[in-house]
This record gives structure tokens, sequence and C-alpha cells, in this order.
């Protein structure tokens, strides 16, 4: 029923690692939409002058930018998908471009961040996200049951069967890191993110990422989406409105995702990131594959 699924990735890329894999011609359509963007908002083009929380917006506004322009690139050079899925805020991206929602609403999305970051701040609140690398699920489950408590620390996504995202109050996963290592980890780390998406916490301090996302206009996606918390396949516009509306304060299973994407059929997978994210936290069979705009601007991919 499905071949080829369109993979995006969420904000975690700097601006540093995305821009330089863009060819001159895709850097010129960049660059177009990202004047575009940046004039709706107010924000210094030179994203070096941008202060505050803008600062730190403009700099998760790029990898929604370079997403819109790697897709348009793949689909104008015949790669369509039949099906796709988002990662984090990824799931904002893949309902612009999939056509559910507009691109400028993708972009108001992306900006309630500044008042979810001021409040934040004004509350004293210290959160953050990490990355803990050589352990399964099941792993970390267990090493981490019974020295938190879910106010504390979750686990905020399974991305494969060594690479786990943990999400929750500061000190706890600064804790939970250091007893990974001490157990064996191969490797973790804070992402240092100043938020803690995907931990329920969050539906306090995202009031009006919420409120957009459940009042913007929808409509029916070019293809369907699978939605990384409840693996569904998704249709319909009430079905993207409430994938976008749950994101920030949801647990995902992003191993589980891909799962039931290769359980409906799908063999190549396309990597929508331009510096090759998903693929490197992301594991399909041996029957599959990941494409990244490197392999396709290599001509390593041939269908």
């Amino acid at each position: 029923m499905y071949e080829k699924a369109f993979l995006f990735n969420g904000i975690g890329s700097k601006p540093e690692k995305l821009l330089p894999q863009l060819t001159p011609e895709m850097m010129e359509k960049y660059e177009t939409y990202k004047a575009e963007a940046f004039s709706r908002f107010g924000l210094d083009t030179d994203m070096e002058k941008n202060t505050g929380y803008n600062a730190k917006a403009v700099e998760w506004m790029v990898p929604f930018l370079c997403d819109r322009v790697v897709y348009e690139y793949f689909t104008e050079n015949g790669i369509t998908p039949d099906i796709g899925a988002g990662y984090s805020s990824g799931i904002v991206s893949i309902s612009a471009c999939f056509g559910s929602i507009k691109h400028t609403d993708a972009q108001d999305i992306v900006m309630t961040n500044r008042s979810m970051l001021r409040k934040l701040d004004e509350e004293g609140i210290k959160l953050n996200m990490g990355i803990v690398i050589g352990f399964t699920y099941d792993d970390i489950k267990e090493l981490l049951s019974g020295k938190f408590s879910p106010d504390e620390l979750v686990i905020g996504s399974v991305n494969s069967s060594f690479h786990v995202m943990i999400s929750g109050k500061a000190e706890a996963v600064e804790k939970a890191i250091e007893l990974c290592i001490n157990e064996g980890a191969i490797k973790a780390f804070p992402m240092n993110t100043g938020t803690a998406f995907h931990h329920p916490l969050m539906k306090n301090y995202s009031v009006e990422n919420i409120e957009i996302c459940r009042n913007m206009e929808y409509k029916e996606p070019k293809h369907p989406l699978i939605s990384v918390f409840s693996q569904s396949v998704l249709s319909s516009a009430e079905d993207v409105r409430k994938e976008n509306t749950c994101n920030v304060c949801t647990p995902m299973r992003w191993d589980l995702t891909l799962k039931k994407m290769e359980e409906l059929g799908v063999k190549e997978f396309f990597d929508i990131s331009a510096n090759g994210a998903i693929k490197k936290f992301s594991r399909v069979s041996k029957k599959c594959r990941i494409y990244t705009l490197e392999d396709i601007l290599n001509g390593k991919y041939n269908g």
C-alpha cells in the first residue's frame, strides 16, 4: 500500500549544521523563505543580531525552513511520498509540507516557543532533555525506575533499540545521565534545550502553543501521516490537528512508528533534514533503507 515514507526531524540541529548542506540553488530558496518568515515577526535576517527569546526562536525556525526546501527539492525531482512521519516538532513541518496547514501557520507555532521560554524563566523552572545511547527502552526503564518520580523525569522518546531521549527537570536529567554513564552507556549527554518537550508538565508552559494548534485551520493532508504517539494512520484534518495539539507534552515512540510503516509496506525512507539527522538515530530492518539529502545529491538513489 505504501512504499516511500518521508521523515521530518525536530529542532535539535543547529543552523551551522544544516545550511552548509544546501546547494547554491537550495540556499537561494532558503534565503527567500527566511526573509519572508523573519519579516513577519520583525526578526533580523542576520541571526546573530537577534537577542533574548528571539535568538532561540530564530535558531528553531531554521530547521523548518530547511525542511521545506529539502521537501520541495525531493518532490520537484520526482521523489514523492506515500506516507510520512514527523519527529517532535517535525510534526509541524510535515503538516505544512503535506498541505494540512499553511507554512505561515507552521511559523506561528514555532514562534510560540518564545512565550514558553519566557514563562519558564519567570517561574524559575529549570528543564532539560538528554540523550542516552547504548541502552534499550527496557534497560533505561529498569535503570531509572524508583529513582525519579514521573514529575521529575520521563522517557520522552524511544528512537531506536539503542537510542533514547529523556525529558524533565534539569537536575533530574543531569542525575539520570550520570547514572547511565556509570552503568555503561556508550554515550549520554544533556541537550541543553531549557525545555522538556514530550513531558506532561509542559502543558503548563505551552498554553499559547496548544491554543494555536487547536484553533488554526487544517485541511486533509495530501499524504497520510503516522502518529508518533499512537502509530495510527492519520488522514483527516482533525487527525492532524490532534497530533499537533498534543505534541509538546506527550511522550513519543519513534521506533514503533518506523516499525509500523514497515508493516504497511514501506521499503524506502527519506530523511528530509538537511544534515541527515533522522538517519543518525533511527533504525529500520535490512530490507529497507533510509536515504538522506546527501545520498540524493550524490546519485545514490536510483528509484
